[in-house]
């Protein structure tokens, strides 16, 4: 029971006791003056009586006659008279059947008033004793009448009391819901303040939780920019503020293996005339074009999100573009720009050359890469400053067209056996458990090969069915969850559109409901980059699906953490590192650094941190070492 209730309850019932033992307090009062005017009544008239008879010449047949006839005026219950014998000369009693209230009131206040007693006689004479008692019927109705009108008095009080009663508590219960609410919040991982209360022991509490909550979010801030800005010197160039080569190339190392990678083509572009242009201009020149290019690039990201850029080498930059993004289009509007920045620096020498080549998911990196240059050295030899594509062999039998796309996966949708999770193991420390990733697979025909999700899941996106595949994978997982309780949890992707989908969150809402035992170990993930830009609906997801026990958190983590203040309020359960800074790990001291203080800020407010595609022993125990709550990759074997 609440304790706003167990209050309520609380108060009332001290009001109900206080209100009842009034009340039986003034029916006592009330029963005891009537007794005592009984009692008086009673010895007025027996008094009266015997004076109207003490006459000389009254006899005992005289006496009798007038008992008698007092007793049938029907206002006494008993009349009786005795002679100086002791013989009775008069003896009257009647059994009142209208008490003049209810029964169970008469029995539960009973009056008990003395009878009134005269001495009768003639002259000097004795003629015997008169007793006679008064009928309470009169005195039971004016008691009854009483308690009735004090009842209704009380009620009235007990009412506007109970009304004043709930305005009080009404008034406590807001700013009492409002910091539970921050409680509950702080639970969740989502650090909020609140209004104080005008109620000064809320307002109290309300004052010190928030300044709680506001030092933890400025030390947690003051934080972030300093492993913000070791993050940046560990992984970017400090000249063009893009990525270094080291960590561009374990990015695009994992944007080939990855199943469920963002990114569906790699970029090269070349200023080929870079060492003349730094021999007879200046360092400084070459320096300020080296930055002009940089910013373009960088400007790329308003039109392209989750592009990724990075500087291989003096005069090469390499740039992967994500899975849907009309690659041509840009990259020849990212010429333009480059080309209107080389001709106000280098005149003569600004020429720009560009190759592009489509990501094939498990292509060796350097074959990708050989692939690329060689579509940039075409572009140079045939005049530079233009764009080749570095055409890819296409794997026979798969779709072409979008039409053909979108009849495959409405095909895959509608048959059972198109698509599955293949299962990758996981290392959860200090959970005995099974954990298990579970990346969606699909196949084109009935024995078509079984593509990752990367080949196919940029153009159903594309085509409006990403948010059916997502329903279709969240379904598979829980089947799978109910079929085994051995499992200690599945990771399965959501796409950051699906999120923002109200259909599709109704239709998951509806399909976790029917699946209590399962969902509790369903790991829900969705990509940083689309999740942040989505703030509301990530925010609305967490809180939803944490009240069904289901975890929610951000994967390929780290591309925004100068944006981890963000963090405070989402609610998230958990945070999957990119690979591109887990490669290398153990031999790279500045990502070290950042990766320790990213597990340090995620912990201090409750949220876990795991490394994606972990590779070597090395990284795995360097990894541990940090503070990583777990990892997968090629590293984790099977248990």
């Amino acid at each position: 029971m609440s304790m706003y209730r167990q209050l309520w309850l609380s108060i009332l019932a001290i009001a109900l006791l206080g209100l009842l033992a009034g009340l039986y307090a003034v029916l006592l009062n009330a029963r005891g003056y009537l007794e005592t005017e009984l009692a008086r009544k009673n010895h007025d008239n027996a008094a009266a009586l015997a004076l109207a008879l003490n006459r000389h010449d009254t006899t005992a047949d005289d006496v009798v006659v007038a008992a008698t006839a007092m007793f049938d005026s029907g206002h006494y219950e008993l009349v009786r008279v005795t002679d100086p014998d002791g013989r009775m000369l008069v003896d009257l009693a009647r059994r009142d059947d209208d008490a003049g209230a209810p029964d169970w009131f008469v029995a539960w206040l009973t009056l008990r008033s003395l009878p009134g007693s005269a001495q009768l006689s003639a002259g000097w004479a004795p003629l015997g004793t008169l007793v006679l008692m008064s009928r309470s019927h009169f005195a039971y109705q004016a008691l009854w009448h009483t308690a009735l009108s004090m009842a209704g008095a009380m009620a009235l009080i007990a009412l506007l009391g109970i009304g004043l009663v709930s305005l009080v508590l009404h008034r406590i219960r807001r700013p009492m819901q409002a910091v539970i609410e921050q409680a509950r919040a702080i639970t969740e991982h989502r650090f909020v303040t609140i209004p104080e209360p005008r109620v000064p022991e809320f307002r109290q509490l309300a004052a010190a939780m928030n300044d709680t909550v506001g030092r933890l979010r400025g030390q947690f801030e003051e934080d972030a920019r300093h492993y913000d800005n070791l993050r940046r010197e560990a992984n970017f160039d400090p000249l063009t503020g893009l990525a270094n080569r080291t960590f561009f190339l374990a990015s695009l190392d994992h944007a080939v293996e990855a199943e469920d990678t963002l990114f569906g083509a790699l970029a090269i572009i070349r200023i080929p005339h870079l060492d003349r242009i730094n021999r007879e201009q200046g360092r400084e020149v070459a320096d300020e074009l080296l930055r002009q290019v940089g910013r373009a690039i960088a400007e790329l990201a308003p039109f392209c999100v989750g592009a990724h850029a990075g500087r291989l080498t003096g005069a090469d930059f390499g740039l992967l573009l994500p899975a849907g993004c009309d690659s041509a289009g840009l990259l020849d509007e990212l010429l333009g720009h480059l080309g209107e920045a080389m001709e106000a620096a280098a005149e003569r020498d600004g020429e720009v050359d560009i190759g592009y080549g489509d990501l094939v998911h498990g292509e060796d990196p350097a074959r990708l890469l050989a692939r690329v240059d060689a579509a940039v050295a075409w572009a140079q030899s045939a005049g530079g400053n233009r764009v080749c594509h570095a055409a890819a062999d296409s794997a026979p039998g798969l779709p072409v067209s979008a039409a053909e796309w979108r009849s495959a996966i409405h095909y895959a949708l509608q048959d059972g056996d198109a698509l599955k999770l293949v299962h990758h193991a996981m290392r959860i420390h200090g959970d005995p458990a099974t954990h298990r990733e579970c990346p969606l697979r699909m196949r084109v025909g009935d024995d078509g090969e079984w593509l990752p999700a990367s080949r196919f899941l940029p153009l159903a996106e594309r085509l409006g069915l990403v948010q059916e595949l997502d329903l279709a994978t969240l379904a598979m997982a829980l089947r799978e969850l109910d079929a085994d309780e051995c499992l200690g949890g599945l990771w399965v992707n959501l796409s950051a559109r699906s999120i923002a989908d109200p259909a599709f969150l109704r239709q998951m809402k509806d399909l976790l409901e029917r699946h209590p035992d399962g969902r509790s170990r369903l790991w829900l993930e969705v990509p940083e980059t689309g999740g942040l830009r989505r703030l509301s609906a990530l925010r609305d997801l967490a809180r939803d699906l944490k009240a069904l026990g289901c975890h929610v958190g951000l994967e390929h983590y780290g591309h925004h953490f100068n944006q981890i203040g963000l963090l405070y309020d989402l609610g998230l359960d958990f945070l999957k590192v990119d690979p591109g800074f887990v490669h290398g790990i153990d031999g790279n001291p500045g990502n070290q650094t950042f990766l320790a203080g990213l597990c340090e800020i995620a912990h201090r407010i409750g949220i876990r941190v795991y490394a994606e595609g972990v590779e070597t022993e090395a990284e795995l125990d360097k990894l541990i070492e940090l503070g990583f709550d777990g990892v997968t990759g090629v590293a984790v074997r099977e248990v």
